[in-house]
Order: structure tokens, then C-alpha cells, then sequence
């Protein structure tokens, strides 16, 4: 799949360009701080991520499941493109988006709108 060559594009561009995933799920057993302290490692995470040379950031929420809650996508982006621009770190990185969230084209418009370069819905 297209996702699956993000994920490899190391090994088809020799090392020139690397990706890296952030997930944005957390344990459900972290009640309503969860977000907050999720989405404040995800900045943390994103940044040692692009200053270590990542130019690819996949911001997933794949892992959901019964035991884990996704941070909405809009959100996690929305931060990690604020952070990074912050950082001055933006236009090293492009931010692609794996959501099962996104469902009807203004969901990818807003997407867009808060910083990413592309969307891959996936359907649970």
C-alpha cells in the first residue's frame, strides 16, 4: 500500500529521506489528562524526530483499539505543526495523516488547513 512505502521510503530512497510514525493513541487508563500528557510527548516526540533527520512525520491513529482512545487527528496535527513551527522546525518535515477519522472531504480540507501535506483514511 501506499502507507507501507511511506513507512519504507528509506530503503527505496537510499537513506535520503526517512520517515517516522508518530502515534497518537493513548491508554484509555489515563482518563481525561491522557490528551494533554499524549499530546505534549507527541511535540516532544515529533522534534527529536525531525533534528534527528526524519523528513517524513506519519501521524496515525491505527492503534486504537479497546484498551487505547485516539487523540482526534485534527488535534494531533494541528499541535505537531504548531510545534514544529515553533521550533523553526516546519519546513524541514511534511506531515501525512493515517485516520480512520476522516470521512467526508471537508474533514481533509481542515486537515490540510492545520498543516498537513497529505491524508490516508483507513476504514476500521
Amino acid at each position: 500500500s501506499d502507507m507501507e512505502e511511506i513507512r519504507r521510503i528509506d530503503t527505496y530512497t537510499k537513506g535520503k529521506v526517512r520517515s517516522h510514525e508518530l502515534d497518537i493513541c493513548y491508554p484509555v487508563a489515563w482518563g481525561k489528562n491522557g490528551i494533554e500528557a499524549c499530546l505534549a510527548s507527541l511535540a516532544a516526540e515529533a522534534e527529536d524526530a525531525v533534528r534527528s533527520g526524519a523528513n517524513i512525520l506519519i501521524v496515525s491513529d491505527r492503534c486504537f483499539d479497546e484498551e487505547h482512545v485516539a487523540i482526534p487527528a485534527l488535534l494531533a496535527t494541528s499541535s505537531v505543526h504548531q510545534h514544529l513551527v515553533k521550533k523553526g522546525l516546519r519546513t524541514s518535515t511534511g506531515l501525512v495523516v493515517e485516520t480512520g477519522s476522516a470521512r467526508e472531504t471537508h474533514h481533509f480540507a481542515l486537515l490540510g488547513g492545520y498543516g498537513a501535506e497529505a491524508v490516508h483514511p483507513w476504514l476500521a
